[in-house]
């Protein structure tokens, strides 16, 4: 990541000075654009002073040179050699004829060169025209604003390199650190030490977000994973215990018929009476367990129907039970809950089914239903506070007294809850030992 940067950081560098350069090129130009249209009016007025003269020439060239201490002026034969120099002998006896100016004069033009003086070594623009049939008159001018302004642009630009070079270097440094940081906290969010990180861009926060809510979704997905693989051994297990007890019995008295160990009619009978009742045990097991797998499974049509004509159904269904051990169930009230028929007789049968099998004899169940609710009551053995908070697990047991009670399979209000959660309601309960059990199915979204 560094070694992208750093390319990307010189490309922009790069860029710059190249911008520089160009910049220094431009004010060179018209520095020497300047200066060669000074030397241009200066060369027409030397020509014409040099035309209307009767001195000699190196008094003339002496003369013209006067007028700009920085101008040099020449006067060359067409062979290229030196008449006259305001240079004191500088360039005396020098042969010029190759001279690009002094080729363009002979031909009769304004001749034009800029190069590097032999004797100077500095920058010059050199003029030159023919003044005479074998006369040429050349002018030569330093131009040294040039040479400033290079030197001066390069020493910047050298400034600027470097600047920009030790700003780069701590620039990525705090950058990759930054990112460094940032990474470091992604990870801590994604092992949960963390539950939010800021980020050091704000361009980032949106993904920031985005993946702490990810990994939240992600942990409570694996804790769901665990905790269903979790009650998924549990059921088995129970499953297989609440079938093997059962079979141990039906298979020990289908031995004992097998031998003739049972020699009487009634020792037969009693054979025969336990293993129907085990296999009743075994198929009321089944059944609910397959009423247990529906009800997970089902979906939808959770429309509100009438709670009364279904409770009825269940109160006569139950009441031959009921009134072996002096129970009497009350209905009151009317109303409407979110759930389908065959769900709801499910719960009113399940929940009124525990109100008898753990009541008191001779006691009572109440059901009340109201819009949104359903509340069952009843004057039975209890529950103590530690078991309440399980008993809708699968195959929980309270205790021996509970667990003495015929026909319990430990999965009816686990039945219950599946099916009022799934249709967006909840099942709460009050109890307490020898004083009865409260049962209350609500629906905040029917209630008025």
């Amino acid at each position: 990541m560094k070694r992208r940067l750093r390319a990307l950081y010189w490309r922009g560098i790069l860029v710059t000075l190249a911008m520089a350069l160009a910049a220094t090129a431009v004010a060179a130009k018209l520095k020497i654009d300047d200066t060669r249209v000074h030397l241009t009016a200066m060369l027409q007025a030397a020509t014409r002073w040099t035309v209307d003269s009767n001195d000699d020439l190196q008094t003339l060239a002496d003369a013209i040179a006067g007028v700009s201490p920085q101008i040099r002026v020449t006067f060359l034969l067409d062979s290229g050699l030196v008449l006259a120099d305001s240079a004191a002998g500088a360039d005396a006896g020098a042969d010029h004829y190759a001279d690009r100016e002094i080729a363009a004069a002979r031909r009769g033009e304004v001749g034009r060169s800029l190069r590097m003086s032999g004797t100077s070594a500095t920058l010059v623009l050199y003029m030159a025209r023919r003044v005479s049939p074998q006369l040429i008159l050349r002018l030569s001018y330093p131009v040294l604003g040039v040479a400033r302004i290079v030197a001066a642009y390069g020493a910047a630009l050298l400034a600027l390199a470097l600047a920009l070079y030790m700003l780069q270097r701590r620039a990525i440094a705090r950058f990759a650190g930054d990112q460094r940081r940032q990474l470091e906290d992604v990870r801590r969010l994604l092992d949960g030490e963390l539950e939010r990180v800021d980020a050091v861009f704000p361009e980032y926060q949106p993904s920031l977000d985005a993946i702490a809510y990810r990994a939240r979704r992600l942990r409570e997905d694996r804790e769901e994973v665990l905790r269903t693989m979790n009650l998924r051994e549990d059921f088995v297990a129970n499953a297989s215990h609440e079938l093997r007890s059962p079979l141990t019995s039906v298979r020990g008295y289908a031995e004992l018929l097998e031998q003739g160990m049972a020699d009487t009619p009634e020792e037969r009978a009693l054979c025969l009476e336990t293993i129907r009742g085990e296999c009743d045990r075994m198929l009321a097991v089944i059944d609910d367990i397959l009423r247990l797998s529906r009800a997970e499974r089902a979906g939808g049509g959770c429309a509100p129907i009438p709670a009364a004509p279904v409770a009825r159904e269940v109160r006569r269904a139950l009441l031959p039970r009921a009134a072996k051990r002096g129970i009497a169930i009350e209905l009151a009230g009317e109303g409407s809950v979110p759930m389908p028929e065959k769900d709801l007789w499910e719960v009113l049968y399940n929940l009124m089914d525990n109100a008898v099998r753990y009541g008191r004899e001779g006691g009572s169940v109440r059901v009340a239903l109201s819009e949104g609710d359903i509340v069952m009551e009843d004057d039975g053995v209890g529950i103590d506070p530690e078991h309440v908070g399980h008993i809708f697990e699968q195959f929980y047991r309270v205790d021996d007294t509970r667990d003495a009670a015929p026909g319990g399979t430990g999965l009816g209000l686990s039945i219950v809850r599946t099916i009022v959660e799934r249709c967006g309601g909840a099942v709460r309960v009050q109890s307490a030992p020898g004083k009865g059990s409260r049962f209350e199915v609500g629906f905040e979204g029917t209630r008025e």
